[in-house]
Order: structure tokens, then C-alpha cells, then sequence
């Protein structure tokens, strides 16, 4: 379950929630005074990944590196004059 910050707009009080995804947040109410009248900030995250190639790469990654590079063949956008 992530953390979610949020700003209380009644009182200006901060405050994080660990909150499943699916929640409706609209329904958050402040913990400080108990209106739902928060906003909701967007926050930094942070994931640890083990295993697999290493993450320490001297070059960018490229199309070339990608294991189907087919998926990036689209064809170029148009004009909508041209439609």
C-alpha cells in the first residue's frame, strides 16, 4: 500500500496516510479537525528492485537495448490538415 501526503485546506495541517490504491480519497477526511476539505500532494517515491541486469550503465538505454524493438515502429504523427 503506498503512502499518500495530503494538505488539510480547513486547517493547513500535513499529513500521510498509508491508503490502499482503490480507496476513494475524496472521502479523507483531515485527522487535525475532521473535514474532508484536503488536498492531495504529489510526492516523491523510492522502489528497491533486486535481481536481474545491473542498474550502474555507463551509456543511455536505446531502442537497441529493448528486447522488441518492433513496438517502437510507429508511424510518424500527422498534421490534422492532412487527414
Amino acid at each position: 500500500m503506498p503512502l499518500y501526503e495530503y494538505v488539510c485546506e480547513d486547517c493547513r495541517k500535513d499529513f500521510t496516510l498509508l491508503q490502499p490504491t482503490d480507496v476513494d480519497k475524496s472521502q479523507t477526511a483531515c485527522p487535525e479537525c475532521g473535514q474532508k476539505n484536503v488536498r492531495h500532494n504529489f510526492s516523491t517515491f523510492a522502489a528497491k528492485i533486486e535481481g536481474g541486469q545491473s542498474l550502474s550503465r555507463k551509456t543511455p538505454v536505446t531502442a537497441d537495448d529493448l528486447p522488441n524493438k518492433k513496438v517502437l515502429n510507429l508511424p510518424l504523427p500527422r498534421l490534422r490538415s492532412e487527414l
